[in-house]
């Protein structure tokens, strides 16, 4: 028997399989059981973005003390003092005991030049402070760093938004009416109308301005200035829609 004549049954035994496979993807008999992870019905599914901005209303710093003692004692003796003068013009400034807290507390030895020898002892601690006067948060970084004198640290700031609720839902519709007008562009194009949303899926994104860098010391003759820019929040919406 010839080669060709051997391949033709065969050839001919692949071209009905593969247009029976091609049948049930496309068919659309009710009675056929569709692949595990294929829609019910025929529908267009997109994503949609919306941004709304506002303007931080929040101020979050880091504020530490470090001081350094020959004895571990000591060090952190001085620390602590250092820490409560901190505390006392916070304090007075009108910040809630709420908006402070401890968030870090070392110790650690200090060693000569050849790295060999414990000459001594550094200790400090950092406190998370939450400013919600905008207005007064300059003059009040200002009144903690003077209070912790040469045992002050501050780490830097960032801005937040204390309740984002309102601008969620201003970039949650945008964000649908972005997808829905997509939606229809797709529904056109296949000669079909948008029908009923059968999904919908949502990822919320906050992002705020660059963090304002501090260094080590700040000159406290004045109110640091403070500038906290506007802050976005970002909603992907992703929606499916039934075709009609």
């Amino acid at each position: 028997m010839s080669v060709r004549r051997t391949l033709a049954p065969l050839l001919a035994v692949l071209t009905v399989t593969a247009v029976a496979a091609v049948a049930v993807v496309t068919s659309s008999d009710p009675g056929r059981a569709a692949p595990p992870d294929a829609p019910a019905e025929a529908g267009v599914q997109v994503q949609g973005e919306g941004t709304a901005t506002g303007t931080p209303d929040v101020l979050h710093v880091t504020v530490g003390v470090e001081t350094g003692a020959s004895s571990v004692a000591d060090a952190l003796g001085s620390a602590d003092a250092a820490a409560r003068r901190v505390l006392d013009a916070l304090h007075k400034k009108g910040v809630a005991d709420a908006d402070v807290q401890t968030a870090n507390v070392h110790v650690y030895p200090r060693y000569d030049g050849n790295g060999q020898q414990i000459t001594g002892y550094q200790a400090g601690q950092d406190l998370a402070v939450t400013l919600r006067d905008l207005d007064t948060a300059g003059a009040t970084i200002s009144a903690v760093v003077e209070a912790g004198g040469e045992a002050a640290r501050l780490q830097g700031v960032s801005y937040d938004l204390d309740d984002d609720t309102g601008l969620r839902a201003q970039a949650r519709e945008a964000a649908f009416a972005d997808a829905r007008s997509r939606a229809e562009q797709y529904a056109k194009l296949a000669g079909r109308q948008l029908g009923d949303v059968v999904l919908v899926r949502e990822q919320v994104t906050a992002s705020g301005p660059v963090p304002m860098a501090a260094g080590d010391a700040v000159a406290a003759s004045e109110a640091v200035p403070i500038a906290p820019g506007s802050a976005d929040v970002t909603v992907t919406a992703e929606v499916r829609w039934s075709l009609v």
